[in-house]
């Protein structure tokens, strides 16, 4: 008897070999912080919310007004640039877990459940949002044509791989 397989097979899985840092600054010492992190990273962090710069095999991304995330193949270690009375490094590696799911109807199955315009001329490559999956915060980055990453927190992973699952095979 032939049995009902997901839609996630064969095009959804978890990422590995990240690391993530968040780096926040003070708002009065913000310009020095920018400063600080451009001569560690080599360039310059994004100016918008929801903006992926790549530089040096690093993902740069602004999540809030002064907060940066840091995605790295390996862990950095950016404390020693930025002293206390600028602002903060913290390591999220161990916090978050990295989905992906990829293919032509990957858009799709997250357009059941997740309250963005997918469209490719509305979320482009490279660009994130701050959303939710079935009431679980999640950061959804847009790193391909039709490739989703899903940022969770470790302890929501499960519930948001099961919505996917589900998403994909209803």
């Amino acid at each position: 008897m032939f049995e009902r397989q997901s839609a996630l097979g064969k095009v959804s899985g978890e990422v590995r070999g990240w690391a993530l840092v968040q780096a926040a600054a003070f708002h009065s010492t913000h310009a020095e912080f920018r400063e600080a992190m451009r001569s560690v990273l080599g360039a310059d962090l994004p100016e918008t919310i929801g903006q992926v710069i790549r530089a040096n095999g690093r993902m740069l991304l602004k999540t809030g007004a002064e907060q940066y995330w840091i995605i790295s193949p390996e862990a950095d270690d950016f404390v020693p640039a930025i002293p206390p009375q600028m602002g903060a490094i913290t390591s999220l590696s161990h916090s978050r877990t990295c989905m992906y799911i990829e293919g032509s109807q990957a858009a799709a199955v997250l357009a059941k459940g997740v309250p963005l315009d997918f469209h490719p001329d509305v979320f482009r490559v490279d660009h994130f949002a701050l959303t939710g999956i079935h009431h679980t915060p999640v950061l959804i980055h847009r790193s391909a044509q039709d490739r989703y990453e899903i940022y969770a927190l470790r302890t929501y992973a499960l519930t948001v791989w099961e919505w996917l699952t589900d998403a994909a095979i209803s």
